[in-house]
């Protein structure tokens, strides 16, 4: 186990942290302590501990890294965890999701005993068909890892694919049918291909076609007693709360007319008014649609305006996050060159698409619920030789002068070199630096009326996956936590858990051994605790050598104290994206009663091969079953 902490000032982080040095950097303190006697047994003996303790001061272990991409073939229907190492406390209630991809031999899920159609193929090894395999983890289709807490000291787990269309397309046939992003991932086009999430994210094809595939792989949103799998460019697709089973695409009860509209891979919570908020862009060679929708806390369609404002963007605009305020929705549209030809004849990203140096621009508009609902205020993001293409906000607010601020995590190309597509795509740092952007936290401001105002790089250590406390989101905040790479500015994959202080300006990390790596922290409110960091972080954790994945649970206020439990999970989880955690009761569920529904999924699905595959049309309304709930929950 490996502590770190550390003072800085604000635009600021300036210190040089090259690795685990011997001799640290004087304003970064570094301690580094012996695993416990728990984790030393676990690693099979002190002599290993030891050897662990030592490769710390080279940085991560890569061979170990790159086994998270291997496909999960297992599901878990419905298990009992209990922690290997501490406790976990009876404060800590509620359901953590995470969603990722975790397929990446395509097909390799035998479909039902008694389905209509047999695959050709059976499963396979991954790296044993390379026609099988995608050249992206992106690519791969999606699963979701659910945990409930019930303040027992025990963990119900369950972990199972999203039965998309394409999914049981694939799962059928034994093979990869949808190749519409092989041409872009084969090519050299910078963040484009980023890692571990890329900024080219589907085919420009609009529609439901075989050159968008919908994996459905990038965030899990529990809102309204509802769960959804989000993805850039497409529905989402409607869960089980509890059995994770897939009930089909959703058009979010209708609110989003057409099938065929692109839904974004983001959706932002107002806490002070207990409303979601989701977004979706109409892309265009000449112009985009931006479309925002408004929840409220029964996931309905607030009255205001309807719930939806659409507005105009200049060009094709690609983005696939942004923030919410009290008054407004933040985006961030890079800069982009758009071939005409290439984008008639094969609307390939890779080929049609080129980073522009030219200022990316910022979008400040009035959210659904404001009076000038729809209004928008457009201004220049001054450029610095890097592009703002991929950001990933982590959260937005409003100062008492109408400025508006936010900070995201930003990702500077220029280090990456070419592209790789052999699976398992990074085993050596070399090759995980030319494909990993440098990435950094930065601060924008801007005013609504005024104009753009500053941007400042808050920390150069490279992060990934920033989170607050939810209960803070759209309003100012003073902790974030990230998962950290362990080679301080130099470019790593995500390891550690960091948390920064933006009063302060001090930060704290936790990195764990070499051959283990966390994933997006997520923070997970305590029972009965109102304050800002009084919380745990929750963040799931794979270890390479022993290829296992655990869930670790960290002390918000204590970060370099390191985990107070460590949960096995039971299966090798791939590296996965982004969750959230349901601290409510409306996802607090016993053992019982996620069994019983876990059961009946699993029986439904042995039952038929139509089962998740049925998107008819009810009674001529337009309405498909899935849909059903959401307009008359309160009636069902």
């Amino acid at each position: 186990m490996r502590i770190i902490s550390g003072a800085c000032t604000l635009l600021f982080l300036s210190h040089q942290s090259h690795g685990f040095q011997i001799a640290p950097p004087s304003n970064r303190m570094v301690t580094r302590v012996a695993p416990s006697s728990a984790l030393a047994s676990l690693t099979e003996g002190a002599a290993e501990a030891s050897s662990g303790y030592a490769a710390i001061q080279y940085g991560p272990d890569m061979e170990a890294y790159a086994k998270g991409f291997k496909t999960a073939f297992t599901e878990i229907s419905c298990s009992l965890s209990t922690p290997y190492v501490g406790a976990l406390p009876d404060d800590l209630i509620g359901t953590y999701y995470r969603c990722g991809p975790a397929m990446f031999s395509a097909g390799s899920l035998l479909p039902p005993k008694n389905s209509l159609v047999k695959p050709k193929q059976p499963p396979v090894p991954d790296g044993t068909d390379p026609s099988r395999m995608v050249l992206h983890p992106y690519e791969g289709d999606g699963a979701i890892l659910a945990m409930t807490f019930q303040g027992e000291g025990t963990a119900t787990t369950r972990f199972r694919y999203i039965r998309t269309n394409a999914f049981t397309n694939e799962r059928k046939k034994g093979k990869k049918l949808y190749t519409g992003m092989e041409s872009t991932r084969s090519s050299n086009v910078g963040v484009g291909n980023d890692f571990p999430l890329p900024f080219y994210r589907h085919h420009l094809l609009t529609g439901l076609n075989k050159l968008r595939k919908n994996t459905s792989n990038t965030r899990a949103i529990f809102f309204g007693k509802k769960l959804l799998s989000l993805w850039s460019g497409g529905l989402p697709y409607k869960l089980d709360s509890l059995a994770l089973s897939t009930d089909g695409r959703s058009q979010l009860g209708g609110v989003i007319k057409r099938e065929e509209s692109a839904l974004g891979g983001k959706a932002a919570f107002d806490a002070q008014r207990n409303r979601l908020l989701f977004y979706g862009v109409d892309e265009d060679s000449g112009s985009s649609q931006l479309n925002i929708y408004e929840f409220n806390s029964k996931f309905q369609p607030i009255s205001d305006n309807d719930g939806a404002v659409q507005v105009k963007l200049p060009g094709l605009a690609l983005m696939h996050d942004f923030a919410i305020t009290e008054n407004y929705a933040v985006f961030v549209q890079p800069a982009l060159k758009l071939n005409g030809m290439q984008y008639m004849l094969s609307k390939e990203p890779g080929k049609t698409l080129t980073m522009d140096v030219e200022p990316s621009l910022v979008h400040i508009v009035a959210r659904p619920s404001n009076k000038r609902a729809g209004e928008i205020a457009t201004f220049q993001i001054p450029t610095d030789g890097a592009t703002d293409a991929n950001l990933q906000f982590v959260n937005a607010f409003e100062e008492q002068d109408g400025t508006v601020v936010f900070d995201a995590i930003r990702s500077d190309g220029s280090n990456m070199q070419g592209a790789n597509t052999r699976w398992p795509w990074a085993s050596s740092l070399g090759e995980y630096q030319s494909l990993s952007s440098k990435k950094s936290l930065w601060r924008y401001r801007v005013h609504p009326q005024n104009g753009f105002i500053s941007k400042d790089c808050i920390s150069n250590d490279q992060i990934y996956f920033g989170v607050i406390n939810s209960d803070f989101s759209g309003r100012p905040h003073r902790f974030m936590y990230a998962a950290a790479g362990a080679l301080g500015e130099d470019v790593a994959p995500p390891q550690g858990i960091t948390k920064y202080d933006l009063n302060s300006f001090t930060f704290e990390s936790w990195f764990p051994e070499s051959y283990e790596f966390c994933g997006e922290p997520m923070y997970a409110k305590r029972r009965g605790d109102e304050s800002e960091d009084g919380g745990y972080i929750l963040s799931v954790l794979y270890n390479g050598r022993d290829e296992f994945s655990e869930l670790v649970v960290l002390q918000a206020s204590n970060i370099g104290a390191g985990p107070i439990a460590r949960v096995p999970i039971g299966i090798a989880v791939p590296h996965g994206y982004h969750g959230c955690f349901a601290s409510n009761d409306d996802a607090n569920w016993t053992f019982e009663e996620i069994e019983r529904r876990a059961k009946l999924a699993d029986k439904m699905e042995t039952r038929g091969s139509m089962w998740n595959e049925v998107k008819s049309d009810f009674s001529g309304l337009g309405l498909r079953f899935d849909d059903m709930e959401e307009y008359f929950g309160d009636l069902m």
